[in-house]
């Protein structure tokens, strides 16, 4: 008898959950780290030297992520919302007690073949072959790429919003900045040229230090801030679903992916309705139809009155909408939903009209902390930040900038749409040789084909659900996957 061998390709909080999943099920697991990052176990999103004003979108009572507790680890109160470099000096300390146990490869693995077992850049062979790779690196999108190529034949500033070293490294004072993008990234970038510029929140109201920009214009197609998540703990728990209303939707999803699309959404909408029907007092069925038909569409309210709207219902001053209880409820629900979306069948197509209105509610469910949206509505008060509905056929390329509108001329851009999953567009060449060599194929997200193949993550979004979330990367599904693929660590 031999131990097995398993290969991790990256390292950020998926890969190091799945090390750790796996050593707990299979101590004696020989275990091959491949990270080139600078933080293994952290990923971009949360390295140590992140700005303090980027916080984390889940306050610290909800946040789940195995041994040792972040509760415990951090102290303080459960209601804030973490700096994200607070949780990747935590990741980071988990990281350091798994060092020991592990062979740690500092670089990007190009190449994968199966060879009487996966060899990775000519090591090996390994047994299982794990990708947790985060977002892979995608082709750019033909907008930005355009922009991008226009700020270098200009000599203009396009930036990512992460990493944030370039954007803190920058003089801001006197500039105008576009922010493509108005979803979570978005109001991380507007702290940082805000409040990392040295203003400050006085009540209700900002203090600039003179170092922010002159303006701040985040667009999108719709113009809507996302809807901030409920004020505290007595609040959210409004929004808790009983126990017999859990597993309602855990029988309708299971069911929902036997069905077609459409009558997949109708089924999970239809034990959806009863939780938000006891909660608002109202009939949600107008407001889900309009859902199914077109999710993340409806909205009836100007954006900065949306905003004022959300923060009322957040801070428990106003009634919940359906649209908001929905989202809520939904959040509170994903845990217990992601099993059964992975383990059972159905069409891609199916698979792809749940994603779709899953991602819809994404404005109410994966919202950020009152404390990011009460800065956004002080901001546009001041005249700071200004909310624009744009599409690039109405943004004219300027040899000065971005031209947003006739007043409006923007000589920065800050992309803060992040890459979505699509495998079609991942460059990556040990994804690109996998899928060309038959060991993976596209399937609603990347699905192995070949035995000892893992996947874990947001590539396999429609073979999974809500994979953005951080608790996800410590749910039920990465210790599944520890339990059918190494749960014997030994081998004949």
């Amino acid at each position: 008898m031999s131990l097995k061998k398993l290969a991790i390709i990256g390292l950020g909080p998926r890969g190091l959950a799945a090390a750790e999943a796996a050593l707990a099920v299979a101590p004696d697991l020989r275990l091959c780290i491949f990270e080139p990052g600078p933080y293994p176990g952290v990923g971009p999103n949360f390295r140590p030297d992140e700005a303090p004003e980027c916080l984390l979108n889940l306050p610290v009572r909800e946040l789940d992520l195995g041994a040792p507790r972040f509760a415990d680890w951090l102290g303080g109160a459960p209601e804030a919302y973490p700096p994200r470099a607070e949780v990747g000096r935590y990741l980071t300390e988990r990281w350091h007690r798994l060092r020991p146990h592990v062979e740690h490869v500092p670089a990007t693995a190009v190449s994968a073949h199966y060879d009487r077992g996966w060899i990775v850049d000519g090591r090996g062979p390994f047994d299982n072959l794990l990708l947790t790779q985060g977002q892979p690196p995608v082709t750019r999108d033909a907008q930005a790429a355009r922009w991008s190529a226009h700020a270098a034949a200009q000599r203009l500033t396009f930036l990512d919003a992460y990493p944030t070293t370039a954007i803190r490294s920058i003089d801001w004072s006197g500039r105008v900045a576009a922010l493509r993008g108005l979803a979570l990234s978005a109001l991380d970038v507007i702290a940082l040229l805000t409040l990392g510029q040295g203003g400050r929140m006085d009540g209700d109201s900002y203090r600039a230090s003179g170092r922010e920009p002159k303006l701040i214009v985040p667009f999108s197609l719709d113009g809507m801030p996302p809807f901030p998540k409920p004020a505290n703990a007595d609040i959210d728990a409004l929004f808790d679903p009983l126990p017999t209303e859990r597993r309602a939707v855990i029988s309708a999803v299971t069911r929902a992916l036997t069905l077609s699309p459409d009558a997949a959404v109708q089924c999970l909408t239809d034990a959806l309705a009863p939780i938000v029907a006891r909660i608002t007092s109202t009939d949600p069925q107008p407001w889900l139809a309009a859902e199914r038909d077109a999710p993340g569409a409806q909205e009836g309210a100007d954006p900065a009155s949306a905003l004022e709207i959300g923060l009322s219902m957040a801070e428990g001053q106003r009634a919940p909408s359906v649209g908001y209880a929905v989202g809520q409820i939904w959040r509170k629900l994903q845990q217990d939903v992601r099993g059964p979306f992975a383990a059972c069948g159905g069409s891609c197509e199916t698979r792809s009209a749940l994603v779709a209105f899953e991602n819809g509610l994404k404005r109410y469910s994966y919202g950020p902390p009152v404390r990011s949206a009460r800065l956004l509505r002080a901001l546009i008060n001041k005249g700071l930040v200004r909310l624009a509905v744009a599409e690039d056929p109405s943004i004219v390329l300027e040899r000065g900038g971005w031209r947003l509108d006739d007043k409006i001329l923007a000589d920065v851009m800050i992309d803060c749409v992040l890459p979505g999953p699509s495998p079609d567009d991942i460059t990556d060449p040990l994804v690109r040789g996998l899928l060309h060599a038959g060991h993976l194929k596209v399937d609603c997200g990347l699905k192995p084909v070949t035995a000892g193949l893992s996947v874990l993550g947001r590539t396999t979004e429609g073979q999974r659900w809500a994979t953005d979330s951080l608790i996800d990367c410590f749910g039920d599904v990465t210790v599944e996957w520890a339990r059918k693929s190494v749960g014997n660590s030994k081998k004949v």
